[in-house]
């Protein structure tokens, strides 16, 4: 058979029961081509019941819209140039930009695809009170698992929802004789009828009736049918309504065969039930936090990175201002010294002084007597008279 996606919706409702349609196309054109597709109108129900002395309980249909698949890959990278202290930044960083993707994901799955929620934790029924059978499935069809790998990808996923819930799903894909049941009602009667023939008193199973009758108008529903135990324990209202929603979910999925799609579909469901959720408004509450820590982290890491810039300029100019001042000295020191090269201590040969210092070649005056004396430039001195000299 064949699934494809389509659009519109209308809603009922009646006494402990509720129901969605969908339009959309079927799965018959999967088993001839896995290019093609065929259209029409598609209805999409679901119920659940449970009987317990005598007295009947059926609960919901619900449907799928189209277009629901669309899928990307974000990606952050984080750029270099911070020494080693930034590493426990970065790594905070990635680990809040990882918790932000997965509630992005989860808020993907709430807000365009419509998965219920599970607002509770569950504890997994007791094996005392679900009887393992052989049996998994049922195809009337006999071609929507009509290969040995789509057998097994069902019976697998079968198998996980049981392991992870304790109740034991048995899905019954009904044929020629589903065009019979034309409303959700007669389906969910059919469910808690075939529920007792099947399990009995044994009350801890699961039983899924998925009907698809392109032939008749292209209309496929779905119920699910818990034991008294099963639902008191795990398969609530909100459970069925999650494995349900997984069923619109993975029916869109063109990619699938008929064996994945199911698998898919109970094993997601299954993770999903057994694990209790924030509320969506706490979800968006932590990923605004989420990303006001990002913003806040990544401001932090600009003005350690501009202090550290700021002081490693800062350092840098003393570190300059240091090296100018030893240059003056030394050029100072040089000037000194080449100066005094140029100076020669004399006495004075009039009084004996030896306080006076004279440039070579030049004129001077002792200290003490003021008798002007010159220094020749062998540092020779002489009493200076004008143009006539004295030794």
């Amino acid at each position: 058979m064949g699934r494809g996606g389509g659009s519109g919706s209308s809603h009922s409702s009646s006494h402990h029961s509720s129901s969605h349609s969908h339009s959309g196309g079927s799965r018959s054109s999967y088993r001839s081509s896995s290019s093609s597709r065929s259209s029409g109108s598609s209805y999409r129900s679901s119920g659940s019941s449970y009987r317990s002395s005598g007295s009947s309980y059926s609960h919901h249909s619900r449907s799928s819209g189209s277009g629901r698949y669309s899928s990307g890959n974000s990606g952050y990278s984080g750029g270099g140039g911070c020494s080693g202290c930034f590493a426990p930044i970065f790594f905070v960083i990635l680990v809040l930009i990882g918790f932000g993707c997965a509630f992005f994901e989860e808020l993907h799955y709430d807000t365009i695809y419509k998965i219920t929620r599970s607002s509770i934790q569950r504890e997994k029924l007791p094996e005392s009170k679900c009887q393992l059978t052989d049996e998994w499935y049922r195809d009337d069809w006999g071609d929507w698992i009509d290969e040995d790998s789509e057998d097994y990808s069902l019976k697998a996923g079968l198998k996980v929802f049981y392991e992870t819930t304790g109740v034991q799903p048995y899905l019954w894909i009904m044929g020629e004789e589903g065009g019979e049941y034309k409303s959700s009602e007669s389906l969910e009667e059919l469910g808690e009828v075939t529920y007792k023939e099947m399990f009995g008193d044994d009350e801890g199973h699961l039983l899924v009736i998925f009907r698809e009758y392109p032939n008749a108008s292209g209309n496929y529903m779905v119920t699910a049918t818990p034991g008294f135990d099963a639902e008191t324990q795990v398969m609530d209202e909100e459970a069925r309504e999650i494995l349900l929603d997984y069923i619109d979910y993975y029916y869109e999925d063109g990619d699938l065969n008929e064996g994945a799609f199911f698998q898919s579909a109970f094993r997601s469901a299954a993770s999903r039930i057994m694990t209790k959720q924030m509320s969506l408004e706490s979800l968006i509450t932590i990923v605004i936090v989420i990303l006001v820590l990002i913003v806040g982290l990544m401001i932090t890491i600009s003005i350690i990175r501009k202090r550290k810039q700021a002081v490693k300029k800062q350092k840098a100019k003393q570190v300059q201002a240091e090296k100018d001042k030893a240059a003056v000295e030394q050029n100072q020191k040089k000037y000194q010294e080449a100066l005094a090269q140029t100076y020669v201590t004399v006495i004075c040969p009039n009084c004996g002084s030896t306080d006076t210092s004279i440039r070579k070649g030049t004129v001077g005056y002792c200290n003490y007597c003021g008798t002007a004396m010159k220094a020749d430039e062998n540092g020779n001195v002489v009493i200076y008279k004008g143009n006539d000299s004295q030794t």
